[in-house]
């Protein structure tokens, strides 16, 4: 995330991922149906080059475009204005400037770095959450990093634009999922667990802040924040899986009641469904219709079963 005059873009935005078995591509059943990452990669990158585009159209003052600043790019001032869809709009708007990183100049860094991190993390994400929470998530990342930096910003007129809150939120949220999986941190050469990465960006973001408030930093680290914390709040408060981030069962006094005024409970019959995988054909049906399952609800709509037939059709299927 920069703010509209130099973009710059974090190391932390450049990451790659080692994959479990069952986080690789699914197979060709689920990998028909265009994923909202890809969705958002293509509206993102047309975006931009509509903003090129533009350029050609309205006039350009320092490196600008008048006519995207204008209206879709959010400042203080604009907000004041009633531009309200601009805490969303900034989101898919990018710099066009050549940024250098290790000391290589590398041309539209500012939209290359974030649309390559979203593919790279928010893949996995979407697998893990499912289509409908990863698009509201993505964009309550970029709403409340918009926000965050309104909070701090609202009587200026430098507007902001990029992904990167959204992406921050993406990557936060992968990392107090999966807590254990290994990131690798370019140009770092030691892979690093995902929650230590976390604590990095929300270091990194905080003193960052104090260097944008004092105006020695190009860099909106405000909407990074954001977005961090809109990681925390779906982790915390949405997430339905088995982080242990935090601890969401907190210890309550209760009054035990005497055995014979409990009711007791009609024990309901437990119902196992198995499949018969005498064959590999049963197999791969029983694995279409997992990976379908995952492409709807995300991974952690898994249970254990069907965990581990994955894991089995993965030595089985490959031989």
């Amino acid at each position: 995330m920069g703010l509209l005059s130099k973009p710059k873009t974090s190391l932390l935005d450049f990451l790659m991922l080692y994959d479990r078995s069952y986080m690789r591509q699914p197979s060709e059943p689920v990998a028909q149906n265009t994923t909202i990452v890809t969705k958002l990669l293509m509206v993102t990158i047309g975006v931009f080059v509509l903003q090129n585009l533009l350029n050609v159209l309205f006039p350009v003052y320092g490196g600008r475009n008048y006519f995207l600043t204008e209206w879709f790019a959010l400042s203080g001032l604009q907000f004041q204005e009633l531009k309200v869809w601009t805490v969303l709009s900034y989101g898919f708007l990018h710099s066009s400037a050549t940024s250098s990183f290790l000391f290589i100049p590398i041309p539209f860094a500012h939209l290359i770095f974030n649309m390559l991190c979203l593919y790279l993390i928010g893949r996995h994400v979407e697998r893990i959450i499912g289509k409908t929470h990863f698009l509201y998530f993505y964009l309550g990342s970029i709403l409340i990093g918009g926000l965050l930096y309104l909070l701090f910003h609202f009587g200026d007129a430098q507007p902001v634009i990029g992904a990167s809150a959204g992406v921050a939120g993406i990557v936060s949220f992968f990392c107090l999922s999966q807590p254990n999986k290994k990131l690798l941190i370019i140009p770092i050469p030691v892979p690093i667990k995902s929650l230590w990465v976390f604590w990095g960006m929300l270091t990194i973001s905080l003193f960052g802040l104090y260097s944008e408030l004092s105006n020695t930093t190009n860099i909106a680290h405000s909407s990074h924040l954001g977005g961090i914390f809109a990681a925390v709040l779906f982790y915390r408060f949405v997430y339905n899986g088995s982080g242990s981030f935090f601890n969401t069962s907190r210890s309550r006094p209760s009054v035990e009641l005497p055995e014979w005024v409990k009711r007791k409970k009609k024990v309901e019959p437990t119902i196992t469904y198995k499949v018969n995988r005498s064959s590999r054909d049963e197999l791969q049906r029983e694995v279409d219709r997992i990976l379908d399952k995952i492409n709807t609800s995300g991974f952690g709509s898994l249970n254990a079963d069907e965990k581990n037939t994955l894991d089995q059709a993965k030595d089985i299927l490959s031989k």
